[in-house]
């Protein structure tokens, strides 16, 4: 689960980990007033997605009118699919130095890792792609929780960090391998963790992806600080189901009946050159309302052309499956190609539902050719006419 940036800072500093000041808000009156409060501010769209300075979702603002104007421009974009609907109104800090910090799950190797760097922040990526060198390395135990004050020193210093700020900045760097494990983290990062002309160490930004499935540990994330209602994150998840956007320019959606089963189907649309939008894991025992609330979803996700569904009628039932199909099928329109994969229990009586409305049904065929019918679908499909076009 993607936390908000302001959801990040508040696990942060509730750790003992620096954050700027700063206030929510959903409208630019809200961010006037915040900035009454705060004084000089950056506005800030409160998003997952990375990329928002050079996005123009990160504004300054000198004022509190400046602050309303940010938010004006802000509030509403949107963004890789994102619509922002907060802003992070913060204090803005008197900077000597921005660096990096942050402790990542390695899946390869079953470890976290610590990684850092005098550069931080927007660039960060590039750098690390650029010059190795920049950023350095620190394999973690995943059986030790806490690593030694002297060798958080000893691996600063080889960052050339100054000696002053030096032990501030290796005590912050404890602090955060603890939040690591407490939030059950896949990734957490300070970038730009900023130090300030006072001398000060300050968290500047904060980046928490945490573990799906360590959440039943964490019902204050769960409850509180899910996704926003409205996305499709958050109604999949209602439903028992999990969608996950790929490609915003993407047109192809993909539902599956198992999560390998749907990797396998995304290879397919990328090597016959079509571009996801996004997947949803139908998991086990789906009803006929579920199945068509899956496919209604996944018609909310963009510019969707055609729609793939490959399933294996294992726990879920063919029959079943087939009849959300078809409560959903009206919903799918003639532009949109529509293809069928799908065997198992009751798999007789689910293709004759489906074969019955002309719904294309590969029956035994691999899922390369689901994926050949369905491009083909898609280039026979009319294009669709704007209402507003003058004949």
């Amino acid at each position: 689960m993607y936390l908000l940036e302001y959801q990040a800072k508040e696990l942060a500093k509730s750790a003992g980990i620096p954050v700027p000041a700063g206030e929510i808000a959903s409208t630019p009156a809200e961010a006037v007033r915040a900035a009454e409060r705060i004084g000089p501010c950056f506005v800030k769209a409160q998003i997952k997605s990375g990329g928002r300075f050079k996005a123009g979702l990160v504004k300054a603002a000198a004022s509190p009118a400046e602050a309303g104007k940010a938010g004006r421009q802000i509030l509403g974009k949107a963004h890789n699919g994102e619509i922002v609907r907060r802003i992070l109104v913060e204090e803005r800090l008197e900077v000597s130095e921005e660096i990096y910090l942050g402790i990542i799950l390695d899946f390869a190797n079953a470890h976290p890792v610590v990684l850092a760097s005098r550069k931080g922040g927007v660039d960060i990526e590039t750098l690390a792609g650029s010059d190795s060198k920049a950023i350095i390395e620190m394999d973690l135990d995943p059986l030790q929780s806490k690593v030694a004050g002297s060798r958080w020193v000893e691996f600063w210093k080889k960052t050339k960090l100054a000696s002053k700020p030096l032990p501030m900045v290796a005590k912050l760097s404890a602090t955060l391998l603890k939040l690591f494990y407490e939030t059950d983290a896949f990734n957490l990062e300070l970038n730009p963790l900023v130090l300030t002309s006072a001398g000060a160490v300050v968290a500047a930004d904060v980046r928490l992806i945490v573990d799906d499935a360590a959440l039943f540990r964490h019902p204050e994330l769960r409850n509180d600080w899910t996704v926003e209602h409205e996305s499709l994150e958050a109604q999949a998840s209602e439903m028992g189901v999990t969608y996950v956007p790929l490609d915003p320019q993407g047109s192809v959606g993909i539902i599956g009946g198992g999560a390998g089963l749907s990797m396998a189907t995304i290879d397919a649309v990328v090597d016959a050159g079509q571009r996801p939008i996004a997947f949803l894991d139908l998991g086990g025992g789906i009803s006929a309302a579920g199945m068509a609330e899956a496919i209604r979803i996944m018609l909310k996700s963009g510019d969707v052309k055609a729609i793939i569904i490959n399933a294996f009628g294992g726990i879920n039932n063919c029959e079943v499956m087939a009849r959300g199909i078809a409560g959903a099928y009206e919903k799918i329109g003639a532009q949109t190609a529509l293809v069928v994969k799908m065997r198992g229990h009751s798999q007789e009586a689910g293709w004759k539902i489906l074969e019955e409305l002309g719904i294309d049904v590969i029956r035994q065929g691999p899922t390369d050719e689901a994926v050949r019918l369905l491009i083909n679908r898609m280039s026979s499909k009319p294009e669709q006419v704007d209402d507003d076009t003058d004949c």
